[in-house]
């Protein structure tokens, strides 16, 4: 139970990220719903360090809908991320790193299959894990800053303890 709990821990903003892609474009991002679309440039208008929390994400999503993943894709790619073997505080790291081998592979088989005409999808995919890192980092570093500085800033206790165990 306590790896499952650490999995979930450390993937939860990954997966937010990745999540969160389809909903942007180079323009701006829907909230809400899909009820209201925020522009980029109303985001970057924002007082510091809001305006540079949502830019790198922006980025980010814009190369990563480029590959144009279906739910089925997606759904593969979000297990590996939440299977990562390397979180700390694992227990039993073996069996999960075998049980992530196992989705690799299915997310392998689905991308050439269903996107034949892209051989470097797998590939590129791999890359976008690689990507979320520093990505995660550089998000988490901003709620730390936002916390110092945002006396009046309220998390829920399970997002404090998630922001305070990562990175």
């Amino acid at each position: 139970m306590n790896d499952q709990v650490t999995l979930l821990k450390y993937g939860v903003i990954e997966v937010m990220l990745i999540m969160l892609a389809p909903l942007m474009n180079k323009d701006g991002t829907l909230f809400g719903y899909g009820q209201i679309f925020m522009t980029r440039e109303f985001l970057k208008s924002l007082r510091k360090p809001f305006c540079e929390m949502m830019e790198p994400k922006f980025e980010f999503a814009v190369k990563f809908n480029v590959l144009e993943l279906d739910d089925s894709d997606m759904a593969l790619f979000l297990a590996v991320i939440i299977l990562s073997g390397d979180r700390p505080g694992l227990v039993n790291v073996k069996p999960i790193e075998d049980l992530q081998e196992a989705v690799l592979q299915a997310l392998e088989l689905q991308l050439k299959t269903i996107h034949p005409d892209c051989p470097q999808l797998f590939a590129k995919l791999l890359q976008k894990m690689t990507d979320l890192r520093p990505l995660v980092a550089d998000h988490v570093r901003h709620i730390h800053l936002l916390k110092k500085h945002e006396l009046e800033m309220c998390l829920h206790p399970l997002l404090q303890e998630i922001m305070r165990d990562l990175y």
